[in-house]
């Protein structure tokens, strides 16, 4: 394989190179700049130390790493660096150049927020073992909170008059409702969603205004959700995590994806951005 680090290449040409790797794997574009601007203050400093434009080994990245910590970089700053630094590494079939590397974690940093997440595999997987079980109900509760990213307490107290389905093409909306008329949202559903849950209601034959109904025919209560996940090894606050990843990955603004969610606050969303960093075991879990 050719060198990436030869003399006949410079630094834009290799960052461009990496950011078409990043969006054949989906990364958004606020990712792609995050990751690529990691990237050229490495190769400055590479250049700096005149080894720009010879075979980089672990032994420079390690020596850029150690550099950075006599700086009193972050513990969290160091490693995003030596993330991105191993997606490039992946990138040229180089993953010896991050393996093994070694840092230290300071006294005053604070343990990152780590949601989590499931993969794209893993949701896959969950939706074809719900739909083989063949309940109705538990299928349209797993697809709307995996799709909606609501929590389990506004999934329960829905009423069967939240939801607004569009015949005609099939769509639809959920009005979630807070205590406060001011608060209320509106999330659009996706197609698979109303599918499973005009199924869902379909197979009913009682007036309960209650959207979700327990074995009893009565509202259905959050421990009963709970214990339904469980079945299938998901956790709700896992179904809700991916929602917003998902939607911070697909570059929608953070703002929306806040609304969506019921956050008052877009800083809590702003930890997805830092998940996406912080996922190195996982980097192509999730490309």
């Amino acid at each position: 394989m050719k060198n990436q680090y030869s003399e006949n290449g410079d630094i834009t040409e290799i960052l461009d190179s990496f950011g078409s790797y990043l969006s054949q794997k989906g990364r958004s574009e606020n990712t792609k700049k995050t990751y690529c601007g990691v990237l050229q203050s490495f190769f400055i400093w590479l250049e700096s130390h005149g080894k720009f434009n010879k075979e980089v080994n672990k032994e420079d990245v390690q020596a850029y790493i150690s550099h950075l910590q006599g700086e009193q970089r972050s513990f969290s700053t160091i490693k995003k660096i030596i993330n991105t630094i191993n997606t490039y590494a992946k990138s040229i079939n180089r993953l010896d150049l991050t393996q093994d590397i070694q840092y230290e974690k300071g006294e005053n940093d604070k343990a990152a927020f780590v949601p989590e997440i499931l993969s794209e595999q893993e949701v896959k997987n969950l939706l074809n073992e719900i739909e083989a079980a063949g309940n109705k109900r538990n299928t349209a509760i797993i697809y709307t909170l995996l799709e909606t990213g609501i929590r389990v307490s506004e999934l329960c107290s829905l009423n069967t008059s939240d939801l607004k389905l569009n015949e005609k093409n099939q769509t639809g909306q959920l009005i979630i409702r807070s205590k406060q008329e001011a608060n209320n949202r509106t999330i659009p559903l996706t197609r698979s969603v109303v599918q499973h849950l005009k199924e869902y209601l379909n197979s009913r034959d009682d007036q309960e205004e209650a959207l979700f109904l327990s074995n009893y025919q009565k509202r259905i209560a959050a421990r009963t959700v709970q214990h339904t996940l469980k079945q299938f090894g998901v956790h709700p606050h896992k179904l809700r995590h991916t929602f917003c990843y998902n939607l911070v990955q697909k570059g929608l603004d953070l703002s929306i994806v806040a609304q969506l969610a019921g956050h008052s606050d877009t800083n809590l969303i702003k930890q997805y951005l830092k998940f996406e960093m912080d996922n190195n075991t996982n980097d192509e879990k999730y490309a």
